[in-house]
């Protein structure tokens, strides 16, 4: 199984095996005060599920990620995905399966780059990096140092 795509956008359902995509490639989001909190980003993504894979159980992963690797999430998100042989699918032939995924009000601890990583069954197959832009005149509220 890999991805054939995988886009940011501000909304993104499927639906009848389709994607139906709304605000679609944008690689900034801009904030005037740091933490910011995002109401919602979402990914819209194309699986390619190839004969051989088919009727078979893959866990679909979604993570956001600071430069660091960090992830800003409490968990990744998962899915388990399998995909069946249809009795009309030629033999041989890829199925293709369309996702949104939407990660609900992430909380961007100060300016700098991001990414939205995919992984299938453990392993990395996509990443859409971003970056979060401080406007003129932004407040940027660093954390206290740590104690030790």
């Amino acid at each position: 199984m890999d991805i054939d795509y995988l886009i940011l956008a501000d909304a993104a359902t499927a639906a009848g095996g389709k994607l139906y995509i709304h605000g679609a490639g944008w690689d900034g989001i801009f904030g005037l005060s740091f933490p910011l909190q995002h109401p919602g980003l979402a990914v819209a993504l194309r699986l390619r599920v190839p004969w051989t894979d088919t009727n078979q159980s893959h866990v679909l992963e979604m993570d956001l990620m600071d430069a660091d690797g960090a992830s800003l999430l409490p968990a990744p998100l998962r899915a388990p995905v399998t995909a069946g042989r249809p009795p009309q699918l030629p033999v041989g032939e890829d199925q293709v399966i369309p996702m949104a995924v939407v990660i609900s009000g992430p909380t961007f601890p100060r300016p700098g780059t991001y990414a939205v990583v995919a992984r299938i069954d453990g392993l990395e197959r996509s990443r859409s990096p971003f970056r979060v832009i401080p406007l003129v005149g932004a407040v940027v509220i660093q954390p206290p140092p740590a104690q030790t």
